[in-house]
């Protein structure tokens, strides 16, 4: 099963090893976002200007009475 994942690399040593793995054919590495992910995005951006996101009352209190608060 083919899978993609997008990832922000800050590191030029990552970035050389993925391009390196990429020359062999290990992996499938592309410098550009898919123009598929954008409108992926976009086309949430539309749903989201007519649907709620968050969650409803309940399900928050539940969750944060699972979770507990944590200081960052």
């Amino acid at each position: 099963m083919k899978q993609s994942v997008t990832i922000e690399i800050r590191d030029n040593a990552v970035l050389k090893l993925l391009q390196n793995l990429a020359t062999l054919n290990l992996i499938s590495f592309k410098t550009e976002p898919d123009s598929k992910d954008d409108s992926v995005t976009a086309r949430l951006n539309e749903i989201y200007k007519e649907e709620e996101s968050s969650l409803e009352p309940c399900y928050y209190i539940a969750q944060n009475n699972v979770i507990g608060r944590e200081d960052w």
